[in-house]
């Protein structure tokens, strides 16, 4: 599991690959796709069917706990 600061927000690709909700290739596709798009990754992993919507809302919330 990732450990940081608690004062850092800990991008949401780090966080769904350390739970092993999405595989690294869907992570990378997402990140090269959103240069172009702007949308946020959880968006762009959903639609392409890597990530289940009920899942990104699981992984922001654990995202909002650590950055608090």
């Amino acid at each position: 599991m990732i450990v940081r600061n608690s004062s850092e927000q800990v991008p949401i690709g780090a966080l769904l690959l350390a739970e092993e909700i999405i595989l690294p290739q869907d992570l990378d596709f997402a990140l090269d796709h959103q240069k172009y798009t702007r949308e946020p990754i959880g968006e762009i992993l959903v639609r392409i069917g890597a990530l289940d919507i009920t899942d990104l809302k699981m992984i922001l919330e654990l995202q909002q706990n650590r950055s608090n």
